[in-house]
């Protein structure tokens, strides 16, 4: 929800049972958003399908569909550049006839789930329906969105390769989470990887260098500053050269390894999209600096692969350590590391998914 709500309004319908508390809650989290759910039962309300029964009962406590949510979702449908599905047994609420591109989120095989019963055998019937359900959906829709390892569930179903999203099977450096790094195999060089046009990632980096570390110069003596990147503006350019320790770079993110970057900063005093830029800094393989401002804005619980700064006095201090405290470094190194293994390919797949949504819209696909 945070990728998408990036850069588009966000309907949100919640199958299952939900409190009026909870879906405030969400709408306060990202804006904007329209949620809705928790709608009461009715007598136009139906069982599902054999296939999603047991399914829809382990999750949801009952195997009933919701006709109030249904017919929610059909009134707005005409509005919908595009719909995503991100749970199979939500599937019965797509809306008829729908003008715009379906997408599955595939977060697991559900097929796969009965199997690993300890009376499967007794399941195989229901396990059945509930793969061709599946199955049916993912041949059905624009595109299926999954991570390498439930696509190839899903291939091994029977679902055609050409419906996986774009970055399913292919090795793309620019992603890849990096082992973490020798610590002798760096320097004590600091790093940023961005685009440095964009007006907010350039506040923040405006604000790293005019409150943490010009300020901070003897702190920091000894250490670099490098600020990688495309379309550095003047005012940049002139801030980096303010200071003989502050290096401009154009390139992509592998940059930092190249350069033997000991530590990632990522201030993010200004930009919304906190969370994707945090995971990507950890892929590095390094210890990631950023502000408890930026973590308040996060969706995600990130553990300890970050390092959270409450002013520029601390983050000066915390940068000090990363540089010179080696067991201090691995700790969080390795923290960084191992959050970004377990973050990064769902935040690709949903990268993938928005990808697609913004195409159709500039194709010009309405509802």
């Amino acid at each position: 929800m945070g990728v998408l709500a990036r850069d588009m309004a966000v309907s949100l319908a919640i199958a299952g049972p939900i409190e009026h508390q909870a879906l405030q809650s969400l709408r306060e989290q990202f804006a904007p958003l329209r949620a809705a759910g928790g709608f009461p039962a009715s007598s136009a309300d139906q069982r599902a399908e054999r296939g999603l029964r047991r399914l829809t009962l382990s999750r949801f406590g009952s195997d009933i569909i919701n006709a109030r949510l249904q017919a929610a979702i059909q009134r707005r449908s005409d509005a919908f550049d595009a719909i995503v599905i991100d749970e199979l047994v939500a599937s019965p609420y797509l809306p008829v006839n729908a003008g715009c591109p379906v997408y599955y989120l595939a977060h697991r095989c559900e097929a796969d789930l009965g199997s690993q019963s300890p009376w499967r055998w007794l399941q195989l019937g229901n396990q059945r329906a509930c793969k061709k359900t599946e199955t049916q959906l993912a041949q059905s829709v624009s595109g299926v969105f999954a991570t390498t390892a439930v696509a190839s569930g899903l291939l091994a179903q029977g679902m055609s390769l050409s419906q996986l999203n774009p970055s399913f099977g292919r090795f793309r450096p620019e992603i890849a989470v990096n082992d973490t790094v020798d610590w002798n195999q760096t320097r004590s060089r600091l790093g940023y990887a961005g685009y440095l046009g964009d007006d907010r990632n350039l506040a923040s980096l405006e604000w790293l260098l005019k409150e943490v570390w010009t300020p901070g110069q003897r702190i920091f003596e000894g250490t670099e500053l490098h600020l990688v990147g495309t379309a550095p503006p003047a005012p940049l350019r002139e801030l980096a050269a303010a200071n003989n320790n502050v290096y401009l770079h154009s390139g992509g993110r592998q940059q930092l390894q190249f350069l033997g970057c000991r530590a990632v900063i990522e201030p993010l005093m200004f930009e919304q999209h906190v969370d994707t830029k945090l995971v990507n800094a950890m892929s590095h393989g390094l210890p990631v600096v950023t502000s408890q401002q930026a973590l308040a804005r996060a969706h995600t619980d990130l553990g300890n692969g970050v390092l959270a700064a409450g002013g520029p006095e601390q983050m000066a201090m915390l940068i000090q350590r990363v540089m010179k405290e080696h067991e201090f470094w691995q700790r969080h190194a390795d923290a960084a590391a191992g959050t970004a293994a377990l973050q990064l390919p769902d935040y690709e797949v949903a990268h993938d998914l928005r990808r697609a949504v913004l195409k159709g819209q500039e194709e010009g696909v309405t509802a």
